[in-house]
């Protein structure tokens, strides 16, 4: 089972681009390993800097998109957290019946009272502190409760429109 049997790229890509518009960062669809198979958004500066070094996006990135994206698929339902870099992410599974096919994912905000780990993303880029929190007095906060409903939106039209 494929997110191209439940819809095609270009529905994908609608419901893609209408997320990225109304949480205000990079959306991607993955299919059931995590490959990105579409994109809508862009990443915050900091984000795309630490996307741009291979080991950074393995442990800050990939590490949590796992991790979500498996307890996502075991619950069956939306997994909202903070990412190893201390970001808003979220995870919203998609099935077909029994068949897990794949997940709606998004991170690149901060959340109020969360901190970004600048120590982590240092430790893990070639970035030092003060360039990070200069990067990341950039990055727009969003509140949890829009979130939440955001993903529940997103999650009721996964579902319904699965066959």
């Amino acid at each position: 089972m494929s997110v191209y049997d439940i819809r095609s790229k270009k529905e994908w890509q609608k419901i893609l681009d209408d997320v990225s518009e109304k949480a205000g960062m990079p959306v991607a669809l993955v299919d059931k390993k995590n490959t990105v198979m579409q994109e809508s958004g862009e990443r915050n500066p900091l984000c795309s800097r630490i996307r741009g070094k291979k080991e950074s996006l393995s442990f800050i990135c990939g590490q949590t998109q796992q991790f979500m994206a498996e307890q996502s698929k075991s619950t069956r339902e939306p997994v909202i957290d903070i990412c190893e870099a201390g970001l808003l992410k979220f995870v919203v599974p998609i099935f077909s019946g029994a068949d897990f096919a794949g997940a709606v994912t998004a991170c690149g905000l901060c959340v109020p009272g969360e901190e970004i780990e600048t120590f982590i993303i240092a430790k893990n880029t070639e970035l030092n502190e003060n360039e990070i929190s200069t990067l990341a007095e950039r990055i727009p906060e969003i509140d949890q409760e829009e979130v939440k409903a955001l993903v529940q939106l997103l999650f009721q039209k996964v579902k319904k429109d699965a066959p």
